[in-house]
């Protein structure tokens, strides 16, 4: 590493780069990449042409392989530069802490902005009017509806026809899918090679988010009720029928009041963004989730690289943390005012269709970074008949029914983002236990927990990586919770 870096302003621009990413690519998640029409002006023109550039262009100095090079000491000398064998000097000492986990961040950074114009490819392929669906009259709409509408639609047949639509019509999505894992691998691959799984696997070792993924699967068999098809699984998994005691509109409110007594949040900037829409008890999950990685975020003190990292397992846990609440008997009975035995069988209800999702994350990991019990890495970077089989194999193993061979890279997005979350949702299930035992069940009320959880939130270093250990009893104590209600 020079000398000559600045590290505590890398660190701030860092910062800066990251807010700028999240926020460009949550707008073109959400509103797609549309340009503004030839006719329009204005702000909303503005902000459709905003969605078309890469957000970190402006941040370069922080998105490039010459400042990663020069973080990791791995900067090459003359010698190499001239064809000659030339060692890599040595790392110069880092009494700030900060070169290492800058030099994930500035890996993590280059790879997005690299593949920025293939994000937009995406969401254009997500957000063009691609399906017809036979409604009561024939509709255009884009897969990102047919996707929003499948989940919201309350009966099977309703969700058979999105279902069949989506598995129709969203090539180009799986095309685009394809196209940004192969570009983001490609330019992983000349970057660093070896620092990709790191960062994207925060256990040690990296294999053993693998493995805890095929034991959840293995052992959470016998908990789920196979369904004929996946879309029928996918509609278990919002949990509809777990509906008693929610409030009619979600929205920030409801969140806040939900922990104001014990100051949670006193003193800690929330950016919640915008909520799911409430289709079902997942939804308030989804959204205690977002507040739980929210509170982490806001909380941590300190410089940016030491507190946060580019797949947060501090944010993963309290994500899981507070969005398993959901499945809570005593916060269903305390927070949702419902009787015991009614708290009961909606913490059930609950507790199976987030189970759902859980495997479904467990089967992207076999998928992103396994593919199968030979390995392999990626199952987007196989052929095609290789890639719709070993698909549809795992997808089916995760929910009882296979999800079709097309839908590879569309339902579910298979994101590198599944391994952290996993590894979070199995943590999180020891955090909960650690708080009951030290906070009574009702923990998610206590100041003095609330003090405890921002404590550890503030804290000035890296959320230690998981070890198979952690995992193993994360694990455990996940079973034991399911087999208790």
């Amino acid at each position: 590493m020079s000398m000559e870096i600045d590290l505590f302003r890398l660190d701030r621009d860092v910062a800066r780069a990251e807010r700028a990413w999240r926020a460009a690519h949550g707008d073109l998640a959400r509103r797609g990449p549309a340009p503004p029409a030839a006719d329009e002006d204005g702000p909303s023109a503005a902000e459709a042409r905003a969605r078309l550039e890469n957000p970190l262009d402006p941040f370069r100095r922080v998105s490039s392989r010459t400042t990663y090079l020069e973080l990791t000491g791995k900067t090459p000398g003359l010698g190499a530069e001239l064809g000659l064998a030339s060692p890599t000097p040595p790392a110069a000492p880092d009494p700030t802490g900060l070169a290492a986990p800058l030099a994930d961040w500035v890996y993590a950074l280059t790879l997005e902005r690299v593949v920025w114009a293939d994000r937009v490819r995406l969401a254009a392929a997500w957000h063009a009017p691609l399906l017809t669906i036979d409604l009561p009259e024939p509709a255009r709409m884009s897969p990102h509806e047919a996707r929003l509408r499948l989940l919201a639609d309350p009966t099977s047949a309703g969700r058979q026809i999105f279902a069949e639509a989506l598995a129709r019509g969203a090539g180009a999505v799986a095309d685009a899918a394809r196209v940004l894992v192969e570009r983001r691998h490609e330019a992983a691959r000349r970057l660093a090679e070896e620092g990709l799984r790191a960062i994207e696997i925060p256990c040690a070792p990296p294999g053993a988010a693998i493995g805890a993924a095929e034991a959840l699967l293995r052992r959470t068999e016998s908990v789920i009720e196979p369904e004929p098809t996946w879309h029928a699984a996918l509609g278990r998994a919002v949990g509809r029928d777990a509906a008693s005691g929610w409030p009619a509109r979600l929205g920030p409110r409801w969140l806040e009041e939900l922990f104001r007594a014990t100051k949670l949040t006193e003193g800690v900037a929330i950016d919640l963004g915008p909520l799911p829409r409430p289709l079902g008890a997942a939804s308030f999950a989804r959204a205690l989730a977002r507040f739980g990685a929210a509170l982490a975020r806001g909380g941590a003190r300190g410089p940016f690289a030491l507190s946060h990292a580019p797949f947060d397992l501090r944010q993963a846990r309290r994500a899981a943390l507070f969005g398993g609440l959901v499945a809570d008997p005593v916060f269903c009975a305390r927070a949702l005012g419902l009787g015991r035995g009614r708290a009961l069988d909606q913490a059930r209800a609950t507790a199976r269709s987030l189970l759902l999702s859980l495997r479904l994350d467990a089967a992207t990991v076999a998928l992103v970074f396994g593919a199968g019990q030979d390995g392999g890495g990626h199952v987007l970077l196989r052929a095609s008949r290789d890639r719709s089989d070993r698909f549809e194999e795992t997808t089916a193993r995760a929910l009882g029914a296979p999800i079709p061979g097309a839908l590879a890279g569309v339902v579910p997005a298979l994101d590198p983002g599944a391994a952290v979350r996993l590894a979070g949702a199995l943590l999180a299930a020891r955090d909960r236990r650690g708080l009951i035992e030290r906070f009574d069940e009702d923990w998610f009320r206590n100041p003095r927990a609330a003090e405890a959880i921002r404590d550890e939130d503030g804290a000035r270093a890296p959320a230690p990586r998981a070890s198979e250990g952690d995992l193993e009893a994360g694990l455990g104590e996940m079973t034991r919770s399911l087999a208790s209600l």
